[in-house]
């Protein structure tokens, strides 16, 4: 009887966390800034600035 009750708090638990982990996770993906593709998929590179240009770009 008493390996019953504690399944049954240890579901109860396990059902509480999962459905409060799920909560969090929603909240999260709504309050996030949608990415663009090329935010995604193609990262901003830095590149050095540089005031001379090469000869072939210079025309």
């Amino acid at each position: 009887m008493r390996s019953l009750i504690f399944g049954v708090l240890l579901v109860a638990l396990a059902t509480i966390g999962s459905s409060s982990f799920i909560s969090a996770a929603l909240s999260a993906a709504r309050d996030a800034k949608a990415a663009t593709f090329s935010e995604r998929f193609a990262p901003a590179i830095k590149v050095p600035f540089s005031s001379k240009l090469p000869p072939a770009a210079a025309g």
